[in-house]
């Protein structure tokens, strides 16, 4: 009788924080790019439209520059807590619940993790997440592209 009732408090437990996490009603959506190549301007070609690609995309608390570490413009090291991780479609969008907060989001690459955005307080790519809402954010990845 006494183990029925420990299982039965710990299924509620568990159950209750399923149901926490799916109420959440705020997050990112957004969509994430490729450019590469040539992008100076020219009257006899027009500039390529950055494509949709498919990237994991992770999701930090917002990250100082001094919490990171970086080689070749790639962050090797981020010593704030990640607090998700998605990966995209093959057009880049995607969608993911998080609580209200600001945070610093990445994308996974062969040589690391990439951002190109930075806040005038150092922070990498912040964006922030406002309660009952979904933030739209466009990540452009353009590091083998020359302007």
């Amino acid at each position: 009788m006494r183990m029925l009732t420990i299982l039965s408090v710990l299924l509620c437990l568990v159950f209750q924080s399923e149901a926490q996490k799916t109420s959440l009603t705020s997050g990112i959506v957004g969509q994430v790019t490729w450019k590469s190549g040539n992008q100076m301007p020219s009257p006899d070609r027009p500039i390529k439209a950055a494509k949709g690609i498919k990237r994991e995309v992770w999701i930090y608390e917002l990250t100082p520059q001094s919490q990171t570490e970086q080689l070749d413009g790639f962050y090797q090291r981020i010593r704030t807590k990640r607090v998700a991780k998605v990966v995209t479609n093959r057009q880049g969008k995607f969608k993911v619940k998080l609580a209200p907060g600001t945070y610093s989001i990445f994308t996974k690459e062969h040589r690391g993790l990439w951002a190109n955005i930075s806040d005038g307080d150092g922070n990498v790519y912040p964006i922030t997440v406002e309660a009952g809402k979904y933030t739209p954010v466009q990540f452009e990845i353009n590091y083998a592209a020359a302007f």
